[in-house]
């Protein structure tokens, strides 16, 4: 089987890379949604939304850098 040609393997990287942002935004609007749920407090919500965004936002930023090293860009 031939390997993809260069476009599609720019394409296939961009939509992996999107779908990690969105997964991204679910893993933190989740923990914030619940969290204004248990507590009727925005402020919360917010806290906890950030706080999971600092974290995970954090270890994706890292693992595009390594993925851009590792990809030779």
């Amino acid at each position: 089987m031939p390997a993809d040609p260069p476009e599609r393997r720019d394409l296939r990287s961009a939509l992996a890379k999107e779908g990690r942002l969105y997964l991204l935004a679910l893993l933190c609007a989740v923990p914030g949604a619940l969290a204004v749920w248990w507590t009727d407090s925005f402020w919360v919500g917010a806290l906890v939304c950030l706080t999971f965004l600092g974290v995970l936002g954090s270890a994706l930023f890292v693992y595009e850098r390594r993925r851009q090293e590792r990809d030779g860009r």
